[in-house]
């Protein structure tokens, strides 16, 4: 691989105004590129403005020297895993099949216009139910009532599971406001892309378990592949209720690579069979249907120069991106420090104005209520890395 090219991809995934922490190039199972950094002046200005409760020493202390020890968050990373968690479930013989209805395992879906919607749907996001957005900033959560091309803001919500299963099947033919905001009628059951069906799937594979559901994709999953990794709650209950299937896991930029290791090896880790072969071949061969940009809880991403990846996605820059056939493994991570003023627990509480009584997923700029200056595209830095491959 061409040094240069990975220079080049490394200056563009952490250049200044991006906010970057952490970029890593694995081939073959061996790391070939890896740069860390920590916030520059401008950047700690930039938080500053729109933080005022913090100083630019103390923005620079949490967001300063960066290194291969220090925590990343995945924001919606964490669904890719969430679906590495089904394949697993599959593999144990707790789900049947992507293509069992979802009725099967929550039995309210059975009794009505729900009842046909199956896994693999909610799956790949066409479950077709309505999305769900936070309700101005309360605890509250309603069905989204402008555009949720987002996913549908759901973490100022204590409760950020009951409203997700419980919403209703949008209907065809009706303007919504969040479907082409409100310009077209939505067809019915298309790609929307959805927290709220992540949370979905995160319920039906709790509810499959007879142990505690973080206990499970501890054992099942993270240390399977030699992960350690932290996932943050709801506060539905004082000290933690639901797992937040699709978002905000806490782990190392080096462990967060161990997802891209699980899709090249087909679900294999330490010489045995974690998650069904099946399930992962799946998501594989969509990534060579030209039609397809999302499958099983992945983006399937065109670079710059035409190449697929597999890619896990997520707020202010996370990214996992995969090329199957020449066993590359790209990571990106945005600068992180999580904000547990209200406990010690990563149990989400977010208060409005009120960072000091909130616990939040500190990641930079966006959810720390600032803006990018320079781009961050990923299609142009995974062009890159392709274009670094000097031998096939």
């Amino acid at each position: 691989m061409s040094e240069q090219k990975l220079e080049e991809a490394a200056a563009l995934a952490l250049r200044d105004g991006t906010f970057g922490q952490a970029f890593i190039v694995i081939r073959n199972g061996n790391i070939v590129f890896e740069r860390y950094r920590g916030i520059s002046d401008l950047e700690a200005e930039t938080i500053g403005k729109s933080n005022p409760q913090l100083t630019k020493s103390a923005i620079v202390q949490k967001y300063g020297t960066r290194d291969k020890n220090s925590l990343a968050t995945s924001w919606s990373v964490a669904k890719s895993f969430t679906s590495m968690l089904f394949g697993i479930a599959i593999e144990q013989g707790a789900i049947n099949s992507p293509q069992s209805q979802v009725a099967l395992y929550i039995s309210d879906w059975g009794t009505d216009e729900k009842a046909s919607i199956t896994l693999q749907d909610v799956l790949d996001m066409r479950s077709g139910l309505v999305p769900i957005c936070s309700k101005s900033r309360t605890s509250q959560l309603q069905e989204c009532l402008g555009s949720a091309t987002t996913g549908g803001d759901l973490v100022y919500a204590d409760d950020q599971m009951t409203q997700c299963v419980t919403r209703p099947k949008a209907k065809a033919g009706v303007n919504y406001g969040w479907w082409n905001e409100g310009r077209t009628p939505y067809p019915g059951q298309s790609f929307l892309y959805s927290n709220c069906d992540t949370m979905v799937l995160t319920k039906v594979l709790a509810d499959r378990r007879s142990e505690d559901y973080l206990k499970w994709a501890q054992d099942s999953l993270f240390s399977k592949i030699g992960m350690k990794a932290s996932w943050w709650k709801d506060s539905a209950q004082p000290q933690g209720g639901n797992v937040l299937g699709y978002c905000c896991i806490d782990a190392t930029p080096r462990d967060f690579a161990r997802l891209g290791e699980l899709v090249l090896n087909r679900g294999m880790a330490l010489n045995q069979q974690v998650v069904s072969r099946a399930f992962v071949d799946a998501i594989v061969q969509a990534s060579v249907t030209p039609s397809t940009y999302y499958a099983s809880q992945f983006w399937i991403n065109t670079d710059s120069v035409g190449r697929r990846y597999i890619t896990a996605s997520g707020y202010d820059g996370q990214t996992i991106a995969v090329d199957v056939p020449r066993n590359i493994i790209v990571v990106r991570m945005g600068l992180y420090d999580p904000i547990l003023n209200a406990s010690g627990e990563r149990v989400m509480r977010l208060k409005s104005g009120d960072p000091n009584s909130s616990n939040w997923v500190g990641s930079l700029p966006q959810a720390m209520a600032s803006q990018y200056y320079a781009n961050y595209n990923v299609n142009e830095v995974l062009g890159r890395v392709s274009q670094s491959v000097v031998s096939p």
